[in-house]
């Protein structure tokens, strides 16, 4: 697969969630596996390995906030 269809792959997803009023990933070191994906330089599934990190990462931090908001009150 070539450098220019990988972006257009990624264009087109990226131009249909918009289209379909989803908003989609902005997330800089996201944006950056992407582009290295699109250059060759990591897998697919090297990139979704990497989303998947940055999911579980986000997750972590939600339940985190909420047990220090919800837990740590003082008594």
């Amino acid at each position: 697969m070539t450098t220019e269809s990988r972006r257009e792959i990624f264009e087109a997803v990226r131009n249909r969630a918009h289209a379909l009023g989803l908003q989609f990933e902005d997330d800089p070191t996201y944006l950056n596996a992407v582009e290295e994906w699109i250059v060759g330089s990591i897998t697919a599934e090297s990139l979704r390995n990497h989303y998947q990190e940055l999911l579980v990462g986000r997750e972590k931090e939600r339940r985190l906030a909420y047990f220090v908001k919800h837990c740590l009150q003082e008594v």
